[in-house]
């Protein structure tokens, strides 16, 4: 392999002379030419005087101008020249800027010769869209599929019994005929339950809250009919099916005729964005609708991939909300589906086991953002305003 690498031209842009010199070094032991450039200025002059460059490296932090100017006039003007960035000041948010401005990599200061070399032919021989190093899994000790915690702090709040019931979803699985001391779930109607927390069991054989419900649901269904016909001034209809087909502004506007208030409806400064939230944990999924409903967002949720994709496919929307971590698909392996169907559709990668890697992989995959959680009202909302504001690509 190493043959293969003796023509390649490198420059390395960065203001510390002992950096140059250090990654001048690691690659010449491969073969590779190199030029160094002590600023941005220097590097242009000399972008345009050499006859070919395989790949720049470039420091992120420079007097004046850094390497993310570097990388924008080097994609503007040199597009198939592509720049890795290297930076002592690393942060997720500069490498998903830097990646979504079109860097073929962003390595960490300090960082080992492997680790550079391996960075540099990934560039140069295999490309930027290297399959990501698969990451690492901690099985023994991980309890939730988005919130990493550790069992012992677990048990040391609440109990070693509670640790041995608790399921993905953070919920305590409760055996048939035992009691969870810490915990009021029924598993017979899935849910919170006072009767259970005082009797430990129910000997029903069916929820009586479960069998309330289908009743008054069935009494609701009776007194108002869904009619599946058009809308019309004799016909009544359901404002959550027209909602669904139209707006909740323009279900909201709707007098009792069926007919749009205009003078109401159109007052409105813009329709309602639709998101689709989607996650496996409930209280996530709660957390983020009750937010963004604040903002006048209409949110749906879907709580596994396959959900998501049939709620893609039938619905149009403004926003997906990604969570990187769910049962049966990953997350950056749905993003290039959603995106092959849905090019023009912003999605926002989101998760709690946010690292540089995952962020850099999920902007190449097509993710608008990365956000990491948890994340406060403050930071969703100033995502999804940013990520909407933002014109297409």
């Amino acid at each position: 392999m190493d043959s293969e690498l003796k023509s390649i031209r490198v420059l390395v842009v960065d203001d510390e002379p002992q950096v140059c010199q250090s990654v001048e070094k690691i690659l010449k032991r491969k073969g590779y030419h190199i030029e160094q450039a002590l600023c941005v200025s220097s590097a242009l002059e000399m972008i345009e005087k050499e006859e070919r460059l395989d790949l720049i490296i470039a420091d992120l932090m420079m007097p004046q101008a850094g390497g993310m100017e570097l990388l924008k006039t080097t994609k503007d003007r040199w597009p198939n020249i592509p720049v890795l960035i290297i930076t002592g000041y690393a942060s997720i948010a500069s490498a998903v800027e830097a990646t979504r401005l079109g860097a073929a990599g962003y390595i960490p200061k300090p960082f080992t010769p492997e680790e550079l070399e391996d960075a540099v032919k990934t560039v140069v021989v295999k490309g930027p869209w290297a399959s990501p190093k698969p990451e690492k899994s901690d099985s023994g000790k991980e309890i939730d599929v988005d919130i990493p915690f550790d069992r012992a702090e677990v048990a040391n709040a609440t109990s070693e019994e509670y640790v041995r019931h608790l399921t993905r979803s953070d919920l305590p699985l409760v055996p048939a005929g035992r009691k969870a001391a810490t915990s009021e779930f029924c598993a017979l109607g899935n849910r919170d339950c006072k009767r259970f927390r005082t009797k430990g069991v129910c000997k029903q054989a069916e929820c009586p809250l479960v069998v309330a419900e289908r009743k008054r649901a069935a009494r609701v269904a009776a007194g108002s009919p869904v009619v599946r016909d058009p809308i019309d001034v004799d016909m009544p209809f359901s404002l959550k099916e027209v909602a669904a087909a139209t707006s909740e502004e323009y279900a909201a506007a709707l007098g009792r005729d069926g007919m749009p208030n205009l003078g109401y409806w159109q007052s409105k400064k813009h329709a309602s964005k639709r998101v689709l939230v989607v996650d496996d944990e409930v209280v996530v999924v709660n957390s983020i609708r009750k937010t963004l409903i604040r903002k006048g967002f209409v949110v749906d949720e879907a709580f596994t991939g396959t959900a998501a994709l049939t709620r893609i496919f039938a619905q149009k929307y403004d926003l997906v909300l990604l969570d990187m971590r769910m049962p049966d698909l990953n997350g950056l392996d749905l993003l290039p589906k959603i995106k092959k169907y849905r090019p023009d559709l912003p999605v926002v990668m989101v998760t709690g086991y946010a690292s540089i890697d995952t962020a850099v992989e999920a902007i190449r995959r097509g993710a608008s953002e990365y956000l990491p959680k948890p994340f406060s009202p403050d930071e969703l909302y100033q995502t999804t305003d940013r990520v909407l504001k933002r014109p297409a690509a």
